[in-house]
């Protein structure tokens, strides 16, 4: 038996070769390039070329990237939760109903993620800038709308963030709460529990699971990205400071230190998920 069982990791270690030359090619050898950039003070991608200096650690204690830092923890904070509120019961909803078409109802929330993001992040602000193509359309008909003056400003990128990342938090969510064991509900109504009991007792924190996934899904793209803030107005976070190292400014040693400690952070956030979420049991 025994033996059986070494022959079958055996084959399956055979099959996971490719998987480990894709993760070694296309992570760990871009991490380790990194750690040895991070290390030095280097002007452009000559990466062995530097010497090693630790001056680049100065550059974390200077009042911009702390204030790049915070500023993005925050607008990916309030963005999270907003997907939260909204994206829960879109997915309760679609989840209990009892049609044929939820499927449907899906593909018609999930379409924007099939369009490029550069593109419905351009849509969107030019909603928020004068003259926009509703505003226009209105005036023709003899109707002047106000201004959504939120161009550049916090409410408006954090409509941005939510805008493109709302479906990848109605789809975890929606994918535990479509499997739950209706039994549950059913032995819920038979111990006398109303029905905001059933939710808070059974519903909830079986659906725990989807929404750390989907808060996984949602904060740490708005936190580390750059395109969509940037194209929104806001140059302040620290995406796009990153980006301004390795492109314009081509100080690349400060850039992939920065990077470096994010993916420091964001390893040690998913570590603490999975111990708080072992096996689908949660704190609650």
């Amino acid at each position: 038996m025994l033996r059986m069982e070494l022959l079958k990791m055996k084959k399956f270690s055979k099959l996971s070769i490719p998987y480990l030359i894709w993760m070694i090619l296309l992570v760990m050898i871009p991490i380790a390039i990194l750690i040895v950039m991070a290390f030095q003070k280097t002007n452009g991608i000559k990466i062995f070329e530097g010497k090693l200096d630790f001056n680049n650690f100065k550059v974390l204690a200077t009042p911009k990237v702390i204030e790049s830092l915070w500023l993005s923890f925050l607008y990916s904070l309030v963005a999270t939760i907003c997907c939260i509120i909204i994206a829960y019961p879109i997915a309760y909803i679609i989840a209990r109903a009892h049609f044929h078409n939820r499927f449907l109802v899906l593909s018609f929330l999930v379409l924007p993620m099939w369009s490029n993001t550069l593109l419905r992040t351009k849509a969107v602000a030019s909603l928020f800038m004068e003259g926009n193509i509703i505003s226009s359309m209105f005036a023709k008909i003899g109707l002047i709308l106000p201004t959504l003056d939120l161009y550049g400003k916090p409410l408006g990128v954090i409509i941005g963030m939510v805008s493109m990342y709302l479906p990848f938090m109605i789809l975890p969510i929606y994918t535990v709460l479509e499997k739950i064991d209706h039994s549950l509900y059913d032995a819920s109504d038979d111990l006398g529990a109303n029905t905001f009991q059933t939710f808070w007792k059974v519903t909830f924190p079986i659906s725990l699971k989807g929404i750390i996934t989907g808060i996984i899904l949602v904060f740490l793209p708005c936190a580390t990205g750059f395109g969509i803030a940037e194209g929104l107005g806001e140059s302040g976070l620290i995406g796009t400071f990153i980006q301004q190292q390795f492109g314009n400014n081509l100080t690349y040693g400060v850039g992939a230190l920065i990077s470096l400690v994010i993916l420091i952070i964001i390893t040690a956030s998913l570590f603490i998920v999975g111990k708080v979420d072992k096996e689908g049991e949660t704190l609650l």
